[in-house]
């Protein structure tokens, strides 16, 4: 008896706080998705701001333009950006040069070396008697023929600082003389030159090949300045025609080589004979 009056007085209890908790508690309304008008109404409930959501943007339908966002950082502070120095390029060596010996360039504003007067000569046969040749040479000339196997015209000009010089001589050798011997023979030429006690400097060049009254001959080349500073040059020539050295030895002042070695020389080696 005393269990069906406990077990009532526990369904009272419930009962009274199950209506207790209908009265006091937040009713919501249940919204019709078939009625626009409600559907509108109920979208702001419970919202405490007025804020309207960020629309989203569709990117994958191809109408989103990157290019709207440039400029977005325009108001930012401006900031002190360091810039890098630039870098100087390597300069570009062609391998074929590479390791090659800088070659010094005079500058484009060298002073231009005072110009000489222009001189010009004519010519005249001359004759060689005891070297049996025969050439032309500049008109007016002194001849020195004392010797038996040298001929020497030299300028008498006294206005040059340096007195030109054409020098011939005519030597019987035992045997023909080849390629090979006639270079010896314009190297200790050269060598000769350069041992004369006048000559402070001297610089030679290498031989070469050319004919010579229409024999193979061998010539050279070479410059040189005096103790008082005077600079000279000069040109040698050799060949060997039946046992018989001939040589020729042009020396003149540096400013004329043109004159001296185009003209003179040139002359003299066009028109050199063997008379006999």
């Amino acid at each position: 008896m005393k269990k069906r009056m406990l077990l009532a007085l526990l369904l009272a209890l419930c009962v009274a706080v199950l209506c207790a908790c209908q009265d006091g508690g937040t009713k919501y309304t249940v919204v019709d998705k078939k009625d626009p008008a409600q559907a509108q109404a109920t979208q702001n409930l419970n919202m405490g701001s007025t804020q309207t959501a960020e629309p989203t943007t569709d990117f994958d339908d191809g109408s989103y333009d990157p290019t709207a966002e440039e400029g977005l950082g325009e108001n930012m502070p401006d900031f002190e950006v360091e810039t890098a120095a630039p870098v100087t390029p390597v300069p570009t060596v062609r391998s074929e040069y590479a390791g090659a010996t800088p070659v010094v360039i005079d500058p484009i504003d060298k002073p231009t070396a005072t110009p000489v007067p222009p001189i010009s000569f004519t010519y005249q046969a001359y004759d060689a008697t005891k070297l049996h040749l025969t050439f032309e040479g500049p008109v007016g000339w002194s001849v020195d023929d004392t010797a038996a196997d040298t001929y020497v015209l030299t300028n008498p000009d006294p206005s040059m600082d340096y007195a030109a010089k054409l020098t011939l001589t005519a030597t019987s050798v035992s045997s023909a003389m080849n390629k090979k011997s006639l270079e010896d023979h314009i190297e200790s030429m050269l060598d000769a030159i350069g041992d004369d006690s006048n000559i402070k400097s001297y610089s030679p060049s290498r031989t070469a090949e050319r004919s010579l009254m229409d024999a193979t001959g061998i010539y050279a080349n070479y410059t040189a300045t005096l103790d008082d500073g005077t600079e000279i040059a000069g040109r040698v020539h050799a060949t060997c025609i039946n046992k018989v050295l001939y040589t020729v030895h042009v020396t003149y002042p540096r400013a004329y080589r043109d004159t001296y070695v185009d003209t003179v020389y040139g002359t003299l080696r066009k028109t050199m004979n063997i008379t006999q």
